[in-house]
């Protein structure tokens, strides 16, 4: 590759650089970075090579010497376009810094890392340890996928619950997929879960994150929360504490669906509750419930709705009398 070449593919990426760094992208600028990505296998080395740059002392010396350099020159500068041509200048400054560092910089390790998928089966929970420091609580029944790569961290829930805690990163953010919602962050704390019909609930704990889904896009911040049912969208206000009541074994009912409820004790349980009749899932609840006594919460159930309940064949059974 020609020098010229090198110095064009490596400008463009640390242009890339700079514009992908904000939380949140433009789904038309994403393609467009996602198809200069795809376009060149030197691309993706060149950008990797950048964001591995990004917050090296190596580019903090070459931006110190740039301001410097830019300082003595002021008065000129001021003459030939005022503030904006000197940002303009600061930034192409960075961006040579950038380029002339880039050769040096061995290539990031996992450049072309793989997808990791971790369960956590029925009746247990799963802690997650990220490479980038993040953690992920799994509940039971759960399945989720990872990958990591110099420019992004990407996740899909395909099902169950889990919790995020997000480590801080300027240069990369943090999306998780679920059922066609996509939660995008830098460094938080929230919650997914998908339920069974393609429910998915969000609730946030620390710091701001964005939701999308096919009906449109909100801005979610701690204590607040987001229920996505097909074409409905419900707000969920007054969420508190830093993490949700099912990591410490309870589950907060709120005028809840009693299948939801049944839902949410099987992923703890190791003995299955079924609903003899699936009408009965439409019965509500409201209370704290401690999910490790499930027999006390079926016996619970069938008293505030005057239903019965047995153990047999290995599992609980709620049913009418």
């Amino acid at each position: 590759m020609m020098a010229s070449e090198r110095a064009e593919i490596e400008s463009a990426a640390a242009l890339w650089l700079e514009r992908m760094r904000g939380p949140v992208q433009d789904s038309a600028v994403a393609a467009r970075f996602d198809a200069w990505i795809a376009e060149d296998p030197r691309h993706v080395e060149s950008y990797a090579r950048m964001a591995s740059l990004w917050q090296s002392e190596g580019l903090a010396r070459a931006a110190c010497a740039t301001r410097a350099g830019n300082d003595n020159g002021g008065e000129h500068e001021d003459a030939e376009g005022g503030p904006r041509a000197r940002a303009y200048r600061r930034w192409f400054g960075l961006v040579a810094g950038l380029a002339s560092l880039a050769a040096a910089v061995p290539l990031a390790q996992g450049l072309f890392a793989p997808t990791h998928t971790y369960e956590a089966p029925w009746g247990t929970t799963r802690e997650i340890a990220l490479s980038d420091g993040s953690h992920i609580q799994l509940s039971g029944g759960s399945r989720l996928s990872v990958r990591l790569t110099p420019w992004s961290r990407e996740a899909e829930l395909e099902k169950g619950e889990a919790f995020f805690d997000v480590a801080h990163e300027a240069l990369r953010g943090f999306a998780v997929e679920a059922e066609g919602a996509r939660v995008e962050v830098l460094g938080t704390a929230f919650d997914i879960d998908v339920l069974a019909g393609g429910r998915r609930e969000v609730r946030v704990y620390r710091g701001l994150v964005e939701v999308a889904g096919a009906s449109g896009a909100w801005r979610l911040p701690a204590g607040t929360g987001l229920i996505l049912d097909g074409a409905h969208v419900r707000s969920l206000e007054g969420i508190g504490g830093d993490r949700p009541g099912w990591l410490d074994g309870w589950f907060d009912a709120q005028d809840t669906r009693l299948d939801r409820l049944v839902e949410r004790l099987n992923r703890t349980s190791r003995i299955p509750v079924v609903l003899d009749d699936p009408q009965l899932g439409e019965l509500r609840v409201t209370g704290r419930f401690e999910m490790d006594s499930p027999q006390e919460i079926v016996e619970t159930l069938a008293a505030i709705h005057d239903l019965s309940w047995s153990r047999e064949e290995g599992r609980y059974r709620i049913g009418r009398p």
